[in-house]
This record gives C-alpha cells, sequence and structure tokens, in this order.
C-alpha cells in the first residue's frame, strides 16, 4: 500500500461586476449549478483557457454523499504523451483506440456551508489553479453576458488580515504574477496599478516578479501605507500563488521595527488528507471524496474564518443560469 498526501484549500464564492463591486452569490447557487451542468450537453460544459481544454462534470456519489463539480483539464495529443513499462523500460505512444480520446486531469469541487464556500482538490501533482477555475466557470456558466464575472475567493486566517491592518506599514512586498493571471480591473493602490500597467506591457507567456523593498530608513509612512494596502488586496484576491511581505511596527520608543519575512499564502487555511491506495492502482472518487469530507469537517471545527467578508461584498448578485 501507498499513503498518497494532497492538499484540500478553501474558498468562498462571489461574483464581480462591471464596476469591479463584489457581490455575494444566492444560497443556492452550486446546487442549481450541479443541476444545470448535469443537464448540459458537452458542448454547453467546456471551454478553452489559454489554449487548454476543460470539460466540467456534475457527479452526486451515494457514499459518500457529497455532490461535487468535477472538471478535467484535457491533456493535449501534442505533449507527446508516452507510456513506459516500468518492469522492462519498455516506452511507446500513448495511442487510443478512439481518436477522440484524451488524457485528462480532474480537480474536485466541493460545495458546503453558507456563502458559497466550497473544498477543491486535485490528485494530479500541478492542480488546476483556482484562477483557472475561475475563469472557466465564468466562460461556461455565460456570466460576462449578464455583467459578472466569478472568482474563488481563498478562506484565510483572519490574524493575518489583522496583522497587516494594525501594522505600521510594510517595508517590503514581494509578488509573483503568472502570465494570463485574472487581476482585478481596480483596486489595490499603486501596487495594483502597478501590476495592471506591466501585465499591459509584459511579453507573452511571461512570469512577472515583482519587489519593492524599503533602505534601513523604512522610507516614509506614505509609502509604507501603500506596500501595506498592497499587501492585504494580494490576500483577498486570488490572482497570485506566491507573494512575500516584511511589516513594520512602532516600539516602545517610537522607532520602526520590521517584522520577520512573512509568506503570505502560507495563513491561506488548507488541510492535508491522506488516504492509501494500493500500489500501481488509481485511487477511487469514493476514497477521494471521503478524505475531502474528513477535510470539511476539520475545517468547521477550526472556528473563527474569514473569504468572502475579507474581500468585501456589496448585497447579492443573482443569476440564471443557460439553457442547453
Amino acid at each position: 500500500m501507498a499513503t498518497v498526501e494532497k492538499i484540500v484549500r478553501f474558498y468562498d464564492t462571489v461574483l464581480i461586476d462591471d464596476n469591479d463591486k463584489r457581490h455575494n452569490i444566492e444560497n443556492d447557487f452550486w446546487s442549481r449549478l450541479l443541476i444545470a451542468f448535469a443537464d448540459w450537453n458537452l458542448a454547453s460544459r467546456s471551454g478553452k483557457i489559454l489554449e487548454i481544454d476543460y470539460i466540467g462534470r456534475s457527479v452526486s456519489p451515494k457514499r459518500p454523499a457529497l455532490p461535487n463539480l468535477q472538471v478535467e483539464r484535457i491533456r493535449a495529443l501534442t505533449e507527446q504523451l508516452n507510456r513506459s513499462n516500468v518492469a522492462n523500460g519498455d516506452v511507446a505512444p500513448l495511442d487510443f483506440d478512439d481518436p477522440d480520446d484524451r488524457v485528462s486531469e480532474p480537480t474536485f469541487i466541493v460545495p458546503f456551508g453558507a456563502n458559497g464556500r466550497v473544498a477543491v482538490m486535485s490528485p494530479a501533482v500541478q492542480g488546476t489553479r483556482p484562477e483557472t477555475l475561475s475563469r472557466w466557470l465564468t466562460l461556461v456558466l455565460d456570466l460576462v453576458v449578464n455583467g459578472y464575472s466569478l472568482e474563488l475567493v481563498p478562506v484565510v486566517d483572519p490574524a493575518i488580515l489583522s496583522k497587516i491592518d494594525n501594522a505600521q506599514g510594510a517595508v517590503m512586498l514581494e509578488v509573483h504574477l503568472d502570465a494570463g493571471a485574472q487581476l482585478p480591473a481596480t483596486g489595490g493602490g499603486p501596487v495594483g496599478d502597478a501590476f495592471r500597467s506591466a501585465q499591459h506591457q509584459a511579453l507573452q507567456d511571461a512570469r512577472l516578479v515583482f519587489r519593492w523593498s524599503l533602505d534601513r530608513s523604512g522610507g516614509t509612512q506614505s509609502v509604507r501605507d501603500a506596500l501595506r494596502t498592497g499587501a492585504r488586496w494580494v490576500v483577498e484576491h486570488a490572482f497570485s500563488t506566491s507573494a512575500k511581505v516584511k511589516l513594520a511596527d512602532l516600539d516602545a520608543q517610537g522607532r520602526l521595527v520590521r517584522d520577520d519575512e512573512r509568506d503570505l499564502f502560507e495563513d491561506r487555511i488548507t488541510k492535508h488528507v491522506k488516504f492509501n491506495t494500493k500500489d500501481g492502482e488509481r485511487t477511487s472518487d469514493e476514497v477521494i471524496l471521503n478524505a475531502i469530507g474528513l477535510a470539511i469537517q476539520e475545517f468547521n471545527r477550526g472556528g473563527s474564518t474569514i473569504g468572502l467578508q475579507a474581500a468585501g461584498t456589496d448585497g447579492q448578485a443573482s443569476i440564471t443560469f443557460k439553457k442547453n
């Protein structure tokens, strides 16, 4: 038997209007979505993001009773996928009898609780990113024609937001921005403006790295406040997976003291899950969903959390899903 360890991440679902204001979704959003996906044909539940095809399907298992959306990332034949025999070393092209068959990698999205909260886990080594899932859902749900886009907002430890808000600014901020990352149209102060300007000028498929660092004097209060505002904005959104900040506080004598460097995304609430599977065999969906269910139970016992509340919302938005 082999022990597999994966990470379950937690998000709240919000809708962003054309004015970049965030709105709560209706309580039955995910249940209606799963019903719609069960009814839609293949074309209605398929979409391409950054030249990669994704297909979604609604699954309602009896054991465990966790209705979920499974989003398959389709591997292209141009990736030159092979099959290798681990006993004799033989390698051959990965061919299929049906020319329409492809290798795909699933991501499990399990709705639970209030505020459109979902647990997300991918068994793949490199799972589909939350911003990609958000863009894909926006596409297949035809949200743009209704004036909205969807965003999965990470659930974070409220302590980090309190620490950022109460600090005397920040003296260092470093953020990595992947090619094609979906940035909010507004917000973030000068830091957000710098991201949007640089992305507009960026080379295609290039990853951007931003780093602001003040000298030993700590700079001016206005600059420290701008960096703190940028750090909080990064925490509230899901466009980056790598960011660090160094906050500043005042000591008893009123002197500026630098905090230790902090990984902003270590404060996003996640649960590590483990499950056993036979060597050389795939894990059943039942085992995976049982592990996600246990993570949800542990999450619910964890006390106060902040998701969309951290980002701030402006009322509730109503969405009618398309017909086939």
